[in-house]
């Protein structure tokens, strides 16, 4: 079991860091299942997309989204003055909040 979640972690690192690399335009999302979950990804608050990504693979309930499976806003918050979207996501039940 630990293997796995190992390999699976080792998984996410390889993505975050390819989707470091693409343009910003190609890059994948990062989505969460709720606002609290994103807020603890994104740690002190900042607005650091770097940083989320490396912290990721310690978050279960975030992952990355293709751009092109995200859709418009179903849900909106205002936290601290920045505004935060809980963003359609296609084949999925659910939206996903997204970093501002």
């Amino acid at each position: 079991m630990k293997h796995a979640i190992g390999a699976l972690g080792g998984a996410v690192l390889l993505l975050a860091g390819a989707a470091a690399a693409a343009p910003e335009s190609a890059r994948p999302i990062i989505a969460c299942e709720t606002l609290v979950g994103l807020r603890l990804l994104m740690g002190d608050g900042a607005m650091d997309h770097m940083a989320a990504l490396a912290r990721l693979s310690r978050h279960p309930a975030c992952r990355l989204v293709p751009r092109d499976r995200v859709g418009a806003a179903e849900q909106r918050a205002m936290i601290g003055g920045a505004p935060f979207e809980c963003l359609t996501v296609r084949d999925e039940g659910r939206c996903g909040w997204v970093m501002p």
